[in-house]
């Protein structure tokens, strides 16, 4: 008899310290059974970029955002953090989370001082998602990548942000201002334009074409435009760039031509000079006869724009139709 009662007591014990050892908020793959079961409804359920399954029994009250563009969509809910990634020109720390403590650029986290600052949360983007998610998992720290570059993704991920911390009819409303800015930009363009353009994004070391998943190429599409390299295959790990072809831009002739760049301006200019100005084949393009060939900037077209997408759709529009938005 004692010794089923012994063995009974052992059982129950364990049953108590294997629910006691589960994170208070988890995450599944989409389609799975939530990793935690509880009595009480979830505070939230989320289905992040990855399409894992998000499920937070609370409001998360420690979060560390490792991606610069993710505090934008934390700031503009009221959302607060422990920590985040270091400032640099294309991504400015807005000005409520300069204090929160600096946890390395996002190319060279600092995951030691993440998991220090015993965080109930962070959010992550696809890339470090790969790299440090068993590192998170096995320190009980859940984690929710974002990795927004088209418009609708950008609501998406603010959509998430607002329900991380109970902040969804903020979110909404945020929403739709960026909609009714973007229908108004549309508003003035001319009907049916079709205007054949193309986007070159060069880098020190090679030029490429952006395609419609990319964020000048998602604001291009908004706008009506007819982006040349749509139906390119992608380059492989890089799915919203195909590559780069004076004879195929030659054939197609664009009538807009869009740059984005990233790196040392210098090195970028002696390469689309190597690559693509210096080919004979360039000066006879309609777009560059016609001057024009647009720069677009790295804050708004390298790095997620965030709530400032409305700026980037209208900024493109402005340098094709300049007169219809005096």
């Amino acid at each position: 008899m004692k010794k089923i009662l012994f063995f009974s007591l052992m059982v129950s014990l364990l049953a108590f310290v294997s629910f006691g050892c589960k994170p208070e908020n988890a995450a599944t793959n989409a389609g799975s059974k939530p990793a935690v079961q509880t009595s009480q409804k979830a505070f939230a359920e989320i289905t992040d970029s990855e399409k894992r399954n998000v499920v937070l029994t609370k409001k998360p009250e420690r979060v560390v955002v490792m991606v610069p563009s993710i505090l934008n969509y934390v700031d503009a809910v009221g959302g607060t953090i422990i920590g985040r990634p270091s400032s640099s020109k294309a991504s400015v720390i807005p000005p409520s989370m300069e204090k929160a403590e600096d946890v390395g650029h996002v190319f060279n986290i600092n995951m030691e001082k993440v998991v220090g600052l015993k965080p109930d949360l962070v959010f992550i983007n696809a890339a470090q998602y790969q790299k440090f998610i068993k590192m998170l998992e096995t320190n009980n720290i859940n984690a929710i990548t974002l990795q927004p570059k088209t418009y609708e993704e950008t609501k998406e991920a603010l959509v998430i942000t607002g329900k991380v911390y109970g902040k969804s009819a903020e979110a909404e409303k945020l929403n739709k201002t960026m909609d009714d800015k973007i229908a108004a930009t549309i508003a003035k363009m001319p009907k049916d334009h079709k205007k054949r353009i193309v986007i070159l994004h060069a880098t020190p070391s090679t030029v490429t074409v952006e395609l419609e998943n990319s964020i000048a190429g998602n604001a291009a599409k908004m706008l009506g435009f007819v982006n040349i390299a749509q139906g390119t295959t992608a380059i492989q790990g890089k799915p919203e760039k195909a590559p780069y072809s004076i004879e195929v831009l030659v054939e197609k002739d664009p009538e807009i031509i869009f740059i984005t760049s990233m790196g040392a301006q210098d090195k970028i200019e002696k390469r689309l000079k190597a690559d693509v100005q210096g080919n004979p084949a360039y000066s006879a393009l309609t777009a560059v006869k016609n001057n024009k060939v647009f720069i677009l900037p790295e804050d708004l077209f390298l790095t997620p724009p965030g709530l400032r997408y409305p700026d980037a759709v209208e900024l493109m529009a402005k340098h094709v139709f300049p007169e219809n938005f005096k």
